[in-house]
């Protein structure tokens, strides 16, 4: 320590020891954050596509328990729903996902508009409210041409979490957020999907989802 009329102060050493102290635990804080930061952004896109879930349901009850039909894309599906069953088109977009292109999209009017790039999620078309609880009918899009499939890459269509996490919306209207198989990445069944062939959740069968189809966004 110098102290020269009263006054105390750092030597060089010290201070840069209080440096490095101080880089060490801001290099230990950023994963953290990260970590944190991602939790957060799955909530709000667990959050967003049960409300799109919900939505769902709603029009299913109002049309003998059907839900939208389309054989092009989620899109075109989601368009049934848009604007009479849910309030906003900004819970279709996901930060994040290559299928997200700009910012929010833009609000859509009475006529109803989801051009490419407003909605992020896939959707399995042909389903009722009265099929098995468990089937999926939403999930963060795949990859481009490979429903069911994601990629590690973040940004890409298809990667939104890296490959690691999917969000789900089943018939029964629950929303989690599921473990992506490091080897195919696809959602596993968890011996659900008895088919042959069937490893995930989202491919068809005889026994296990025969009617639907699975449609990417655009």
């Amino acid at each position: 320590m110098l102290r020269k009329r009263g006054v105390i102060g750092f030597t060089l050493v010290e201070l840069l020891v209080v440096i490095v102290v101080v880089a060490i635990l801001a290099a230990a804080a950023v994963p953290v954050f990260n970590i944190v930061r991602t939790k957060g952004y799955q909530s709000k896109d667990c959050s967003d596509a049960r409300s799109i879930g919900l939505a769902l349901r709603l029009y299913a009850e109002d049309n003998k328990g059907v839900f939208p039909k389309s054989t092009t894309s989620a899109n075109a599906a989601f368009l049934d729903i848009v604007p009479n069953y849910v309030s906003t088109q900004k819970i279709f977009f996901v930060a994040g996902s290559g299928w997200s292109t700009g910012s929010y999209a833009v609000e859509m009017s009475p006529s109803g508009t989801m051009v490419a790039g407003q909605n992020a999620y896939a959707y399995v078309s042909g389903l009722s409210d009265t099929n098995n609880g468990n089937y999926p009918l939403i999930a963060d899009g795949f990859n481009e041409g490979a429903p069911g499939v994601y990629n590690s890459i973040q940004g890409t269509k298809g990667g939104v979490w890296k490959g690691t996490k999917a969000i789900v919306v089943r018939v029964d209207d629950s929303a989690t957020v599921e473990p992506v198989e490091d080897s195919d990445y696809r959602v596993p069944s968890n011996r659900m999907n008895a088919d042959s062939g069937g490893a995930d959740i989202f491919t068809t069968g005889a026994t296990w989802m025969p009617s639907g189809t699975v449609l990417n966004p655009e």
